[in-house]
């Protein structure tokens, strides 16, 4: 190793050294009203957010920062109540070009957040994780990267991230689930899902409701509670889909480069080529659409 390397590392280290030392922390509490019949939103360009129904009328909110004095110091929050909710907003202003090699900002600023379990929720983060906890009304929340965590919600859901994964349990609505190219898993579901990754893996397990789930590369497995209209498709993995042995449904299930099985007595079977298969199971109901464009289906009764 040259002088120069070692001088060049000796400044970088000691540079890392002095951003850790010079670290500080921050707090922001707040406790407002929530008006009756209001909503709550939330947009924050930095940070990952928690969000947790409670049977009080008010919104408490905590907000724990760490970073660069310079980080904090550029970081404004903003909390109000207005006639239809409560509003909280997180911007940060611009600083000088170093600050912007930080690969940590994000992860040092966490919103906990205490809502009125009946309160719609609309959030927005630029980029943190965001989980929603146990609410009974509808939910919208979009990470420009982060996961999303859903857990027992009684309302309409929407939720997108552009790259992180999704995760719902004990959900009950309709809910339109998406990332650009995280994996996304679904349990103890009950109402429509709508799914759609651009490149993960899509799980569901014991839920109830039609179900639309598309991947445009990984595999999907599916064990329901029933058929009430499913469809299945990939762009490049398997599809495994379970059902109880007294399932019925008017089944069509087709792949590109692999081979289709079906663990079912079926009846009025057509069959297009060893990779097209169509039939009904337990006498007919609601449609069992199946696609891969390049791997395997299974359909069999659940152990």
């Amino acid at each position: 190793m040259n002088r120069s390397t070692v001088q060049v590392l000796a400044v970088l280290t000691a540079m890392l050294c002095t951003s850790v030392a010079v670290a500080a922390q921050r707090s922001y509490n707040r406790q407002l009203p929530a008006p009756p019949g209001g909503h709550f939103t939330l947009r924050t360009a930095v940070g990952s957010v928690s969000v947790i129904g409670h049977a009080a009328q008010d919104v408490a909110v905590h907000v724990a920062m760490r970073g660069p004095q310079s980080f904090l110091d550029r970081l404004h929050i903003s909390a109000r109540t207005t006639p239809s909710g409560v509003r909280i907003s997180a911007r940060l202003y611009p600083g000088d070009r170093l600050e912007a090699f930080d690969f940590w900002s994000r992860q040092r600023v966490r919103f906990s957040v205490e809502v009125p379990s009946d309160d719609p929720v609309a959030l927005h983060t630029s980029g943190g994780n965001l989980t929603v906890q146990r609410l009974t009304a509808p939910v919208r929340a979009y990470s420009s990267g982060g996961r999303i965590r859903l857990q027992r919600i009684t309302g309409a859901i929407s939720a997108h991230t552009s790259g992180g994964s999704v995760a719902a349990k004990h959900i009950n609505g309709a809910a339109d689930l998406s990332t650009s190219g995280g994996s996304i898993a679904v349990s103890d579901g009950s109402g429509p899902l709508m799914l759609r990754t651009s490149g993960g893996n899509i799980r569901l397990q014991n839920d109830d409701g039609a179900i639309d789930a598309v991947t445009s590369g990984g595999d999907i497995r599916a064990d329901l509670r029933g058929n009430c209209r499913i469809t299945l498709r990939t762009s490049g993995g398997n599809v495994s889909l379970l059902l109880p042995h007294d399932a019925r449904g008017a089944v069509d299930a087709s792949t590109d480069g692999g081979t289709v099985s079906i663990g079912f007595p079926l009846t009025t079977t057509a069959t297009d080529s060893p990779t097209h298969l169509r039939g009904t199971i337990g006498g007919g109901g609601a449609t069992i659409d199946l696609h891969s464009s390049g791997g395997d289906i299974q359909i069999r009764p659940a152990s």
